[in-house]
This record gives C-alpha cells, structure tokens and sequence, in this order.
C-alpha cells in the first residue's frame, strides 16, 4: 500500500547543488531533470528481489512529494512517525532551495500527533488495567500463600499430635506385652489362689495393664500345664 505526502513549496534556487549532498545521504537512486529531482530509497527487498520497503522524494517546481510504502495497516502509525522525521531531515536539506507552505504540512504531522497521542492514551490504558490485574492476581496469590501457611500450620499441630498419641499407643502396647509367660502364669495362678479358685478376666487384665486376649493365653497355659482345672 503507497501513501503519499504532498507538500506546497515554491523553489527558490536551481537543485544542481543539492544532487551531491542527498546523493551522500544513502539514496538508492538520484535522478535529476530539467523541472524535477527524484531520489529515491529502498529499505528492503522481497525474495525476488522486488522492493519491498522503500521511499521515493519528488521536488518539482512548486511541490514536493513523499511517496512511502506501508508494509500493513498495523504499522501505519510507525511508518508515518519515520517519514514524518524524514521529512523534518529534509526540510533542513532544502531550507534554502524551497519556501514550504506551513499550512500544507500542517494536516499530515496534526494527524500524525493526534493518532500518536491517541496511541499512547491507549497503551496507558492497558497498562493500567494490566497494573489492576496484577494487583488482583497478587492479592489472590498471597490469600491463597496465608492459606497454605495456615494449613500447614495446622498440619504439623495434627502431625504432632497423631505422633504424640502413637508414641503414648506404643508404650502402652509395649507395657501391655512386657509381661512374659512365666510371670503372666505366675500372677494368675496367685489371683485365683486368693480369690477362691476363681478369676474375672476383666479385672485381672485393668489391674495389670493387659489386654483380655492376653489373659486368656495366660488361663490357657495354665491349664496346658496342668496347673488349673477349668471348672464345667
């Protein structure tokens, strides 16, 4: 897509002295006629070799045009702001050999500062709302790492608690079966001496920290070896 700056200037003095110096400026192209110099630029270039980028500056007798291409809609803003400083350049270069009408450059650079200024209200915007929203992922960020501390918190509480209880289980099964055969027949057979021959299990096994599987393993050992009758 071409777009095209035109510009009002009345020459004032032959460009013969101008050929040089722009051609020292890294123009791909200079021609120069009897009415008009043409120079010409070319930036880049497609894969056959066919111009792909360039600008092309035509100053004639009574106006001065900048044809520029623009690689797509979404550059338009940056390209405009390169031949916009272009033009700026060239205004210096030819300050002397031109009188440029003010009022007919004035539309594109007002366009040109309006759409940047538009441009940038725009990115201000969205930074701000990129700001909000990471002001509100960083509040849920750090609600949701209190939690975890809390929970962790907890946890261990929980961690140290289970761990206390299964020590507290531990000895007591190890008091609980800390008693040998030997002595566990011998205080049977002295409670049921003194106690007529007879025996509750379940006082027997609260009195000495034992479990009544454990008591009954111990009033059947007894009887194994002869020791007790069970009575029918």
């Amino acid at each position: 897509m071409e777009e095209i700056i035109k510009i009002k200037a009345t020459r004032t003095k032959p460009l013969k002295e101008l050929t040089p110096l722009l051609g020292s400026l890294g123009f791909t192209k200079v021609n120069y006629t009897k009415e008009k110099l043409i120079v010409e630029k070319v930036e880049s270039e497609d894969l056959s070799g066919k111009p792909y980028l360039f600008y092309r500056i035509e100053l004639a007798p009574r106006s001065i045009l900048i044809r520029y291409l623009l690689p797509s809609p979404e550059r338009r803003l940056s390209r405009s702001l390169e031949m916009g400083l272009l033009s700026l350049n060239l205004f210096r270069i030819i300050s002397k050999h031109y009188d440029v009408s003010v009022s007919s450059v004035y539309p594109f650079y007002y366009a040109l500062l309006t759409s940047l200024s538009e441009s940038l209200e725009k990115e201000k915007l969205q930074t701000i709302s990129e700001l909000n929203t990471l002001k509100s992922r960083h509040v849920s960020l750090e609600k949701k790492y209190k939690d975890l501390v809390r929970s962790s918190e907890q946890n261990a509480r929980i961690l140290v608690e289970t761990e206390r209880k299964n020590e507290e289980l531990e000895n007591k099964i190890k008091k609980m079966e800390g008693m040998d055969d030997e002595v566990l027949q011998e205080r049977l057979f002295e409670w049921i001496k003194t106690h007529d021959g007879e025996i509750n299990i379940y006082d027997f096994g609260k009195i000495n920290s034992l479990p009544i599987g454990r008591v009954e393993e111990g009033l059947n050992m007894l009887i194994k070896n002869g020791y007790i009758k069970r009575r029918s």
